[in-house]
Formats: structure tokens, sequence, C-alpha cells
């Protein structure tokens, strides 16, 4: 073939690749989508691995069908393999993902997609090709030669721009996982939004990338606690229940009668309204320390656990049997909280994310962390001192049970003795 010849087949197939996944991805996702990397209608691992048939078509034709189908379903997964490698390694993407299916070489290639390449490549040889190599040599070679210069040009800009807003991408993710926790919610949002074409034209990425948060979530915030612990320990060590600045933005909602009647359900060692005003007043302290909205996280910290059930044995038309309170009772809450207060985001978010990662969506802000972990370091806390009281009160019965068996052995044993 003639250099314009494999430019022209290159493009014809790439455009070919796009419609195709254009079709499934829009499908699938039940809107339009533009697939591929490129922002033009071309997917260039379909003209790619087009070409790469199309040349060994001309050594296979001969053989049987069969072999031909192995050999063109090897090529394309190597093909599908080797941009998988390239993307990850390039962009630290992984732009698809086959770990799900049961067949599949670390995830950048599988069985099924390897067959439906291969059927793909017999019908480009046999039926599709035939069409498109008589329609391309009755052509003008000059036009020939114009489209080709004309079709390079495009895709070199069209590459080069792609490359550039993917490495945008990959610096927005990497500002992303670093700054997740110090970012306002509209920051978040406009990064999140610069990624809708991509992630609609790789919905994988879309998972690889939640997992990837979490990840750096986690371990960030990790050490974030580790700072923190010694502030907790301070704040629990000297608990002042009546400092005046904090009773002051909590007095509405510790008068409230509803709020008040948390007291009557037994929570991890005491009362819901204990646990929930120690958490209230760490989280007060905590974000105090850290100049951030104290306000917002005394309250929210305190009607985070606004539910009227005993979470142990609850069913309708509380909480029914079935639902694991785990999971719902930020929603319960929540609707209880609004129902007799006036809330701000923060203690909204504070409220509905508080049992974070047990909800799938992170906290949006700093003070919804700080209140998630101190409600985890409180409950850790509550739920080891109440295992320590438990096994001291099962030694010390376990220890007068022996006392009164022996006591009544020894009678036993005289009684015996005086008898003989």
């Amino acid at each position: 073939m003639e250099h314009w010849n494999i430019t022209l087949y290159f493009a014809l197939y790439s455009f070919t690749g796009w419609i195709i996944e254009a079709l499934y991805r829009s499908w699938t996702q039940r809107r339009p989508v533009n697939p591929g990397f490129l922002f033009g209608p071309f997917v260039p691992i379909y003209g790619i691995g087009a070409l790469m048939v199309l040349l060994l078509h001309q050594v296979m034709a001969p053989l049987n069908p069969a072999l031909q189908f192995l050999a063109y379903g090897a090529v394309l997964s190597l093909v599908e393999y080797a941009a998988g490698e390239f993307f990850e390694r390039a962009f630290g993407l992984k732009l698809w993902d086959y770990s799900d299916s049961r067949f599949s070489l670390r995830g950048k290639i599988s069985l099924p997609f390897s067959l439906a390449w291969a059927a793909l490549a017999m019908i480009l040889a046999y039926l599709l090709h035939p069409l498109a190599r008589g329609a391309v040599a009755a052509l003008d070679r000059t036009a020939a030669l114009a489209f080709s210069a004309v079709f390079l040009s495009y895709f070199a800009a069209d590459v080069t721009v792609s490359v550039i807003s993917l490495r945008r991408f990959r610096r927005d993710i990497a500002y992303l996982y670093e700054r997740y926790v110090t970012l306002s919610n509209r920051e978040v949002q406009r990064i999140i939004g610069s990624f809708r074409r991509i992630l609609g034209a790789f919905p994988d990425l879309n998972r690889h990338l939640q997992l990837n948060l979490n990840e750096h979530l986690k371990a960030r915030l990790d050490r974030m606690m580790g700072r923190l612990s010694r502030t907790l320990e301070a704040a629990v060590a000297d608990r002042r229940p009546q400092e005046a600045e904090y009773l002051d933005i909590v007095k509405d909602i510790l008068a409230h009668p509803e709020f008040l009647r948390l007291k009557d359900f037994f929570h991890h060692n005491s009362s819901i309204y204990e646990h929930a005003r120690i958490v209230s007043y760490l989280s007060y302290r905590v974000c105090r320390y850290l100049d951030l909205d104290y306000v917002s996280a005394a309250r929210g910290g305190l009607l985070h656990d606004f539910f009227l059930y005993d979470w142990r044995n609850h069913d309708a038309p509380d909480l029914p049997r079935e639902k694991f309170h785990g999971l719902e009772h930020p929603r319960i809450a929540l609707e209880n909280s609004l129902k007799y207060f006036t809330l701000n985001d923060t203690e909204r978010d504070i409220i509905v994310k508080h049992m974070w990662p047990l909800t799938f969506l992170p906290p949006r802000y700093r003070e919804s962390f700080v209140v998630t972990f101190v409600d985890k370091y409180v409950s850790s806390r509550e739920f080891v001192d109440e295992f320590r009281k438990r096994r001291k009160a099962a030694a010390g019965k376990d220890a007068s049970t022996g006392r009164a068996t022996r006591q009544k052995r020894r009678p036993r044993r005289k009684r015996e003795t005086k008898d003989l």
C-alpha cells in the first residue's frame, strides 16, 4: 500500500471504531458519549489494530479461517494490552479495567472481548475492507494526497491537545488527592465537573479514581488523626461541660424536649444523649484548636445520632427490622434534626456523612471529617470501657460464686466426717 493509502485506511477505521464505541458507550450509559481520549471522532487503537490485521491477512489469507480467527484475536489483544500499559505508565491512569471478568490479564485484556475483536477482524478482512479498498482505489491521487495531509495535520493537533488535556486531568487528580480535605465544596465540584467527558468515555476510570481517592483520603486522615490524638486525649482528660462558650452554642438543642428524649435510649455504655454530648464537645475543642468552624462542629456533632429508638432492637415505624442501622440512622438523624432546628450545609453534611466510609460519598467539609473521626474515637473508647466493665463484673461474679461454692462444700465435708 502507498503511504497515503495507509493514512486513509487508518483514518477510516479509526472513525469506524469511534462509531462503534460511541454507540456502545451511549447505549450502556443512556446518554450521548464521545468515546476515546481524543476530542475528535477518531479512536486510534481501532485504526492501528485494523492496519495490523490487514497486513497479517496478506500472509494468512490462504490458511484455515479458524487459525486466522485465533491469530487476529491474539494480535488485537496484544494491541489492547500495549495501549492499556502505555496509558498506565505515561499518565498513571487505568482507562479500562476487565478485572471483574473471570478470564482477564491484569485487567487490561479479557477473553470475551478478545473473541469479539477477533470476530470484528474477520468481518473487516472479508467484508468491510474489500469495499473500502475499492473506494480508496477510485480516489484521484491528488485528492488522496490532499486528504492525507489534512488528516495528518488535524490528527497531530488533536493528539497534542488531547495529551495536554489528559496531563491536566492527571494533575487535577493528584491535586484532588492531595488537597481534598482542605478544598471548598465549590472547588471540588469544579474539578469533578472537568472530568465529565473523560469519565464518560472511560467509565471504568470512575471506579479506579474513587478507590484511589478513598485510599488517599484514609491515609491522609489517619495521619491527621495521629496529629490530633494528643489534643483529643487532653480534651477527654480535661472535659469541662460547663464551659460557657460551648453551652451558649448548643443551649437550644440541649433544652429541646425531643432531644432530651435521647436520655432514654441506651447507646454504647451510657445513653445516646451522653454519647452525643461527648462527641459534640470534643469536636468543638478540636475544631477550635484547628481554627475551623467549631460552631457547626458542635451543633452537628450534637445532632449526629438524633434517632429515637434502640439500635440493637428496632422495628417499624422507627426503622424496619431488615434495615441496617449503621447505614440508615444518619438519614433519620438528619430528618429529625430538620424538624426542630435550622441547619447550615456543614451541619447537614456532618450528620449525614458521619458514618463514612460506610457511606459511599466522603464528607465535603473538614469539620465533617473531624466529627466523623471523633465519633469513631469516642465510640471505640466507650466500647472498650463497657467491655472492661462487663469483664470485671463477670470476674467478680465468678469469684463470689467460687467462694460461695467453697463455703457450701466445707460444711458438707464436715457432716460427712461426723456421720462416719
